[in-house]
């Protein structure tokens, strides 16, 4: 009998060392994958703020706060955020005068840190403005080939897709940007119901969202004087989204 358990004992040591072994080794993979993460996460940040700190120097504006890219076209632009919501109207990011007007963020929100951005450019149906390119999301097809859109920032980056679209003529409930809990929530239900399309997306009703506007050339609202096309994205975690 006990030479039985004398055969065991030796049977199981080498297979406790493989197992204590392994177990080391597959921890410190982890150790390694976790620092490895990091690493890669603080080299995109510097990527970034490089990248913002650069676009700073080349227009002489610190007011760039970041910029606006949509997936899957050559649209990349800064974004600058001035003390009101007129200046940027009619000045360019290197804040010369002209009607062209830039791509800039609401003075009201934080880009890094508000969970509602809202953004405004020019449009025009005779001169190709900054957010001419929104014009295209009339068509659904454009929708679904180009759901997402990036903002990028020193600090990080935001990644939204798109859940509504319309026109706005009277009711600009659009811009609003102060809530509470459920507010925001009826905010982002009465957002997703004027859209004219049903877009299919999966979001909470807490998400961070995205909305950019500007004036709308569509031509069953030519009657209107003012007319904004309003469209509005929902933040996602997606990291296969470049």
């Amino acid at each position: 009998m006990k030479k039985s358990i004398k055969i065991i004992i030796i049977l199981l040591i080498p297979i406790l060392v493989l197992t204590t072994v392994f177990i080391y080794k597959n921890n410190k993979e982890k150790e390694f994958d976790k620092f490895l993460l990091v690493d890669e996460k603080k080299e995109e940040s510097i990527k970034y703020q490089e990248q913002i700190t650069k676009l700073q120097q080349e227009y002489n504006n610190e007011d760039i706060v970041g910029t606006l890219e949509i997936i899957n076209t050559d649209y990349k632009v800064p974004v600058v955020q001035g003390d009101d919501n007129k200046f940027y109207l009619k000045h360019l990011p290197n804040k010369e005068y002209s009607i062209m007007g830039s791509i800039f963020l609401d003075y009201r929100v934080n880009i890094n840190a508000s969970r509602k951005l809202l953004i405004y450019g020019h449009n025009s149906s005779v001169y190709d403005m900054p957010f001419k390119i929104l014009e295209n999301y009339y068509d659904e097809n454009y929708i679904k080939e180009h759901p997402y859109v990036i903002i990028k920032t020193k600090d990080n980056v935001r990644k939204y897709e798109i859940f509504s679209i319309y026109i706005a003529l009277t009711d600009y409930k659009y811009m609003n940007v102060n809530f509470d809990e459920n507010s925001y929530k009826e905010h982002i239900k009465y957002l997703r119901e004027k859209s004219m399309y049903e877009i299919n997306t999966e979001m909470k009703d807490d998400d961070n969202i995205l909305v950019l506007q500007t004036c709308s050339t569509h031509k069953d609202y030519q009657k209107y004087k003012k007319k904004y096309l309003v469209i509005s994205f929902h933040e996602i975690k997606n990291e296969n989204i470049k």
